[in-house]
């Protein structure tokens, strides 16, 4: 548990404010006395209340006092997410910036952009919320210089994943082509506009993200087969290291994808190495250990949504019984949805009261899309006879949609509303994190 209590520490020096350094301060006591109310004194109070000290001091000095990159400089970055035509020769755009909040922008050239792309632009911002494209944003941009990023990943890596965008969307009709291609490598560009606004008001905007269960699926896969076929243990854990590293380039290396390489490496170190394997602590070690190399990412809203869904599964299962059937269908993924509401109320400001229900309908069949993901770009290969392959991606990506429009047909289901003050959030989730670990803590030896 030494990880996970590590991250919360890490956290708090993180928010922590020049101006105001108590409320971190103040948050750590709480955390102490939390743990010390439910059961945890003596030597396992010291070492706890230790590692949460080295964590804020290592937040404070990555954060405030070495120089931290700016996610809003003059050069931004962003997804598009809605692309409206102006006029012939301008077009609104709606933009997910990197620091997870919504902003508009007027491009010249309409050829020059689509949705699910990422794209650097350079301009003067004006913040004040309006809506562009009949989507609410914090601010606009008069644009000096636009243009879309390069893609991150290796040559050979990019034609393979340009590949299977071709071969997918060959034999899997709209839009349940996007959501397969989503679904094996994040590249969910083809989606049109009403599919992705459905999906984001239903709270489903989530299940084209390339994440950590995705990693899981492919290091258990590789394992499988490298097992089989060499003799020698430490080359078993280079060929599923190397695997692992070389999926997460080729879905773009975004932040949810980082993290969760990160952990699978710790994971499959800590196998090789024969120390204890806990899931909740490796991702306290992969957290930090990401945020000490690339602390931008402490200002991903992607980043922040994979962790705490991470943190909820992890913990959940910690404290979990041996019947669990029920809880993994249902009460995980409304559990995944409740924790991350409040973040997405503060980033977004927006909310669906669905989302907890419709995570529930989609969450078991997206193992299966994945699958049926491989039988598509089977089909590709096997052109017109291969085709009836195709098919059960097709079924698949149509359940996910349909749920959300069903779901959707309730009124006021979602909405926009009054973000919460973020020091409400940010004790919400820090007091919860804490208490949770040290009742699940209690009586266990840190790892």
């Amino acid at each position: 548990m030494t990880g996970a209590w590590l991250v919360l520490g890490f956290v708090l020096g993180v928010l922590a404010d020049q101006n105001n350094p108590l409320e971190s301060l103040v948050l750590l006591l709480s955390l102490v006395a939390s743990s010390w109310l439910l059961g945890r004194h003596g030597w396992h109070l010291v070492r706890m209340a230790s590692v949460l000290v080295l964590g804020l001091v290592l937040g404070v000095v990555r954060y405030h006092v070495l120089l931290v990159p700016s996610t809003l400089g003059t050069s931004t970055s962003g997804v598009v997410l809605t692309v409206a035509d102006g006029n012939s020769e301008t077009s609104e755009v709606v933009i997910l910036r990197d620091d997870g909040q919504l902003v508009g922008l007027t491009v010249d050239d309409p050829t020059a952009v689509e949705v699910g792309q990422r794209v650097v632009w350079q301009g003067v911002y004006h913040p004040g919320r309006s809506t562009v494209a009949g989507i609410g944003v914090v601010g606009q941009y008069e644009i000096e210089a636009f243009e879309a990023e390069q893609e991150r990943a290796f040559w050979p890596l990019l034609a393979l994943r340009r590949w299977v965008r071709d071969a997918v969307l060959r034999v899997v009709p709209e839009p349940s082509g996007s959501l397969t291609l989503g679904i094996l490598t994040g590249d969910d560009r083809g989606l049109a506009a009403s599919t992705r606004d459905v999906l984001r008001r239903s709270g489903l905007s989530h299940v084209t993200a390339v994440s950590g269960w995705n990693v899981a699926v492919v290091t258990a896969v590789v394992e499988g087969v490298v097992a089989r076929l060499s003799p020698w243990v430490w080359l078993r854990w280079v060929g599923i290291g190397t695997a692992v590293w070389g999926y997460a380039v080729l879905t773009g290396l975004e932040p949810p994808v980082q993290r969760a390489a990160a952990m699978a490496t710790l994971y499959l170190l800590a196998r090789w190495r024969g120390w204890p394997r806990e899931p909740i602590s490796a991702l306290g070690w992969a957290v930090v250990g990401l945020l000490l190399v690339r602390p931008e990412l402490a200002y991903s809203l992607a980043f922040q949504l994979s962790a705490i869904a991470t943190f909820t599964l992890s913990a959940m299962r910690l404290g979990e019984t041996k019947e669990r059937q029920w809880k993994e269908f249902l009460l995980v993924p409304v559990a995944v949805q409740l924790a991350v509401t409040p973040l997405l109320l503060l980033r977004l400001g927006t909310f669906s009261l669905v989302a907890p229900l419709a995570n529930a309908l989609v969450e078991p069949v997206m193992p299966w899309l994945l699958v049926a993901g491989l039988l598509a770009l089977l089909a590709a290969l096997m052109g017109s006879l291969g085709t009836v392959l195709a098919i059960p991606a097709w079924a698949l990506g149509r359940w996910i949609v349909l749920v959300a429009e069903w779901l959707l047909r309730i009124p006021g289901v979602s909405g926009v509303m009054i973000e919460p003050p973020v020091w409400i959030v940010v004790w919400l989730y820090v007091l919860a994190a804490g208490l949770w670990l040290a009742w699940i803590d209690r009586g266990r030896s840190d790892t």
